[in-house]
């Protein structure tokens, strides 16, 4: 069991190498951050004043039909530049405080010195539980993760699915009813607090799944119909709610990639993701993790136009009469792996004429 266990345990991390092609794609669309500092101090605003929706055409291949995702708090305000620094991974304080918070106990399994593709030192101390459950605390110079994936979590994941594919069902579980064991906020609030106490701040910008166990149930058996290895006996034990957390600035939320790479923002691939049952929390999944401190200058905020005409100009120069239609733009902060400052960025939805769905970030 434990084999079983470490092995799932290492598909969640080793996911990167699965869509390794499509991020690359997804950049080379996007066209990425670092190339616009120049045009974002060209195309400015001094304060955060954007409609509410846009429908508007920019020239042959480009038609906005927009919400615009701005937080209130910030409307009409100007916005501080943010530093940001992956933080210290204290690995005796991290494993003892999710000892407390899943009412689990975790013994040493390996500690493990690797090379990543830039030749910097990954570090990862791996766990086990009594019930053969992993535990994970992974860290570099420019990476950190924890990942704590119970044995019973394959069920979950095989009922729960939230991947951008054929077989999400992630819809199922958004509007459910709060359990007897604890409301959605107080749980949030007790997954807030362990955060906190291992040094990672976070807002209120989550998503909830309530995962209630007669719809895992059911889906789990849809699922499994044919290999028959899904779970014997699901009860009320298995009611969870299940949060995709970004943390923010500002009230702005920061888009980190899962992993450095899962480009597409979706709850799939948000960089905090807690489960939290009547025990306690009940699975952990994180990519990067920062500090942050805001500083005195303000940040150039990028015109709305000039993201629509480069769009526009991208699309021109593919071999393609298809266009693209935009239909939200979120304000986000983004990391700069070229500085130790967040790029405020917006992450935009659309779709091809042809109804492929498209996401960029500028």
């Amino acid at each position: 069991m434990l084999k079983s266990i470490h092995k799932e345990e290492m598909k969640m991390k080793n996911r990167v190498l699965a869509f390794l092609i499509m991020a690359l794609l997804s950049m080379f669309l996007a066209g990425g951050c670092s190339d616009k500092e120049d045009k974002v101090a060209e195309e400015t605003i001094s304060r955060i004043d954007f409609p509410s929706e846009l429908h508007k055409t920019y020239g042959e291949y480009v038609k906005a039909d927009a919400r615009i995702l701005v937080p209130d708090a910030i409307k009409g305000e100007k916005i501080h530049k943010v530093k940001a620094a992956l933080i210290d991974m204290d690995v005796e304080l991290i494993k003892n405080k999710t000892e407390e918070y899943t009412q689990n106990q975790f013994e040493q399994f390996q500690i493990l010195e690797q090379k990543d593709y830039q030749g910097i030192t990954v570090y990862d101390h791996e766990y086990v539980d009594k019930e053969d459950g992993g535990f994970s605390i992974t860290y570099s110079e420019n990476q950190n993760s924890i990942l704590y994936f119970p044995k019973d979590m394959t069920f979950v994941l095989s009922a729960f699915r939230l991947a951008n594919d054929p077989d999400y069902n992630g819809d199922l579980f958004l509007n459910g009813e709060e359990f007897s064991f604890a409301s959605r906020q107080d749980a949030f609030l007790n997954i807030k607090k362990y955060l906190e106490e291992i040094g990672v701040k976070i807002g209120e910008d989550y998503r909830c799944y309530y995962l209630d166990y007669e719809t895992m149930e059911q889906e789990e058996k849809k699922y499994d119909a044919d290999a028959g290895l899904g779970k014997k006996v699901w009860s009320e034990s298995d009611n969870a709610y299940y949060f995709a957390i970004n943390q923010e600035v500002e009230s702005i939320p920061v888009y980190v990639p899962l992993f450095g790479i899962y480009n597409e923002d979706i709850d799939y691939n948000a960089p905090i993701q807690i489960m939290y049952k009547a025990s306690g929390i009940g699975f952990i999944q994180t990519g990067n993790l920062y500090e942050t401190e805001e500083t005195e200058e303000y940040v150039n905020v990028i015109d709305i136009g000039e993201i629509f005409n480069s769009i526009n100009e991208k699309y021109s120069m593919l071999i393609s009469e298809e266009v693209v239609t935009v239909t939200q733009m979120k304000l986000c902060w983004i990391p700069n792996h070229d500085s130790d400052e967040l790029i405020l960025a917006w992450s935009i939805r659309g779709a091809l004429s042809s109804g492929t769905e498209v996401q960029m970030f500028y």
